[in-house]
């Protein structure tokens, strides 16, 4: 069936652009994020603020070729390309990224291959830091790959580099990028924990265990470590250790992501501990009442009243 005898609607469905933005690390979305629809060349084509959930849509489109510009406070800027001929394209999950926090070099965590680095690599990673935080990875990857080219064994770099690369949905380079740094410098927290980030987004649960344990070794009391790891074993379905690696993280950290009460609720869901789920999705509520998994966990929380699995004094306390 050509395009021309489609129904209407289906003919719109397939010139349309429906997305949905993701924090990188499963933490909430943040506020004000921006997403800018730009044709090949450059020029706007249309713009949309994103809401909680995530999602952004642009209809009645006559283009072929479109770039997709993700902005958002506290996160690198992501740019992601569309091509109209290909259905999964036309349906982008964006990944952010944090930005990369401006510190002093006597701020910085020391890494014992920076005093190592020759002077022109420093420079060009300095060049490629700066790109990270102005959200251009393109060229923060073309300065961060000079700065590796002069010395190897620099894990700063390999760790920038491997953001960087990240960004442009490279991943198994960025994972040989992460996988450098901490072969060249086995104590250098970021490039663990944003190994650990990759891992779990690609669904590499086992490789994620091994590269958290690592770090662990080094970093025992460190919460994103901890944290990571539950998603790890939660993804592999070991319930029981992902709720000791979310309970452990919680411990060090008192606020951390209001997501960590949706992973618990799901982990007591799935071992039918239903009540311990409620408390926790009441818990997210506290914590995020327009965050990008409200709805959904308001209408489970009235699903499980409705099925009578909590007790209905727990259910009247509990309501948001």
């Amino acid at each position: 069936m050509v395009l021309g005898t489609l129904p209407a609607r289906c003919q719109r469905d397939f010139r349309s652009i429906q997305g949905r933005v993701h924090t990188a690390d499963g933490s909430p979305l943040p506020a004000d994020i921006n997403v800018r629809l730009e044709e090949a060349e450059g020029t706007v084509v249309a713009r949309q603020f994103v809401g909680s959930n995530g999602k952004f849509e642009f209809w009645d489109l006559t283009g072929n070729a479109y770039r997709l510009i993700v902005t958002a406070p506290g996160f690198q800027t992501v740019s992601q390309d569309v091509d109209m001929h290909y259905e999964a394209s036309r349906f982008p999950d964006i990944y952010l990224v944090p930005a990369v926090r401006k510190k002093s070099p006597s701020a910085l965590t020391a890494s014992a291959t920076d005093l190592a680095a020759p002077k022109k690599a420093h420079k060009e990673y300095e060049k490629g830091d700066h790109a990270l935080g102005s959200g251009h990875p393109e060229e923060a990857r073309s300065h961060l790959e000079k700065a590796v080219a002069e010395y190897s064994c620099y894990a700063r770099a390999q760790t920038a580099l491997g953001v960087a690369l990240t960004m442009q949905h490279e991943f198994s380079p960025a994972e040989a990028a992460f996988k450098k740094s901490i072969e060249c410098d086995a104590g250098f927290l970021e490039a663990y924990v944003q190994l650990a980030i990759l891992l779990n987004v690609e669904g590499k649960y086992a490789d994620s265990k091994l590269n958290v344990e690592q770090g662990l070794g080094h970093f025992p009391d460190d919460w994103q470590l901890h944290y990571q790891l539950g998603v790890a074993y939660d993804g592999a379905k070991d319930y029981e250790k992902a709720e000791e690696e979310y309970l452990k993280a919680q411990s060090i950290n008192p606020t951390p992501p209001a997501e960590l009460h949706v992973k618990l609720a799901d982990v007591y869901l799935k071992r039918k501990e239903f009540e311990k789920a409620y408390a926790e999705m009441q818990t997210y509520l506290r914590l995020a009442p327009n965050g990008e998994f409200a709805e959904e966990t308001k209408s489970l929380m009235k699903k499980m009243e409705s099925a009578g699995v909590v007790r209905g004094a727990q259910a009247k306390t509990n309501q948001p």
